[in-house]
């Protein structure tokens, strides 16, 4: 009996430690975000291929890069590149926040932006961070959702 109680607290444990690896850290967004201005800086119109390629190495289970130009253009969205050419000053939450242009204001100079979106992976709505640095004429972010 005990034998059965350990092999099921174990499986118990393995499925959650399981279910933690499906979501992008807010660590590993900045890992991925570091990777992919270390690209822009090596060939911009290369980079922006791949981060909107679902295969280009940009996009990790929720983790996805998004960049805009000066004039608030996405240029890339690997969640879902049928945005690139949209302005992002027109993107609002789920919940009406204007969080686009929170996002452009931060051009040139980067930040960290907290708001709702909803994932790639779940379709749900979640909280999410997005960390957002200067990217050669771009800015470019990575999000992790909570």
């Amino acid at each position: 009996m005990k034998k059965a109680l350990a092999f099921a607290v174990a499986g118990l444990l393995a499925s959650v430690a399981a279910g933690a690896g499906d979501k992008g850290t807010p660590e590993e967004a900045k890992a991925l975000l570091e990777k992919a201005v270390a690209a822009m800086k090596a060939d911009q119109a290369k980079a922006l291929a791949a981060f909107n390629d679902p295969k280009g190495g940009f996009v990790d289970r929720d983790l996805y890069v998004f960049c805009f130009d000066k004039d608030g253009k996405m240029t890339a969205s690997g969640a879902n590149p049928t945005m690139v050419g949209t302005d992002a000053k027109t993107l609002k939450g789920p919940d009406g926040r204007a969080v686009g242009t929170e996002m452009v204001a931060l051009f040139g100079k980067g930040g960290t932006l907290e708001y709702k979106w909803m994932s790639p992976t779940t379709k749900e709505v979640a909280d999410k961070i997005s960390f957002v640095k200067p990217a050669g004429s771009q800015t470019c972010g990575v999000g992790a959702y909570k």
